[in-house]
C-alpha cells in the first residue's frame, strides 16, 4: 500500500489491519489448525474457513465439523491452505 494510502486509513482500519498481519490470515482464508494451545473442542489436522479477526488479532474460524469457533493463533497456530 502506498504511503499516501496509509495517511488516509482512520485508526480503526490501521488497528483491523495490524490484526490481520498479526494472525497471518484474512477473511475467507482456508486453514489448518497445526496445534490445539488447549483448545478442548479442536483436535490439530483440524480444518475451516476464517470468518473474521478481531482487533486482538483473535480469528473466528468456521471449521469444518460445523461449528465456528474464535482461536489465538499464537496459542493455536494456523497452517495456510491452497484455495
Amino acid at each position: 500500500m502506498p504511503a499516501a494510502d496509509i495517511s488516509l486509513m482512520d485508526a480503526e482500519g490501521a488497528r483491523q489491519l495490524a490484526a490481520r498481519l498479526k494472525a497471518g490470515v484474512w477473511i475467507g482464508m482456508r486453514v489448518e489448525l497445526v496445534e490445539t494451545g488447549g483448545e478442548s473442542q479442536l483436535s490439530a489436522g483440524d480444518r475451516g474457513e476464517v470468518e473474521s479477526i478481531d482487533q486482538s488479532g483473535r480469528v473466528v474460524v468456521k471449521w469444518d465439523r460445523g461449528f465456528s469457533l474464535e482461536i489465538d493463533p499464537e496459542r493455536s497456530p494456523l497452517r495456510r491452505l491452497a484455495a
